[in-house]
């Protein structure tokens, strides 16, 4: 039983430790020319989620 529990800890650690080296490489990746500044470009669409969609930039008044 024991030996179990420590593949699928060991498993568990492989697996986390590929997806952040994944992610660390995929941050350093540069953008692809011509998609440097995309959020210039967007007109918006229904996907309300995407961060560039301009409701996103809407900023709420404070009053105060």
């Amino acid at each position: 039983m024991p030996s179990n529990l420590i593949t699928a800890i060991l498993y568990a650690m492989v697996i986390a430790a590929v997806y952040a080296i994944f992610y660390y490489l995929n941050h350093k990746t540069p953008l692809p020319k011509g998609c440097e500044n995309l959020k210039v470009e967007c007109e918006g669409c229904k996907i309300s989620s995407c961060e560039l969609h301009p409701s996103h930039n809407i900023k709420e008044e404070v009053h105060g």
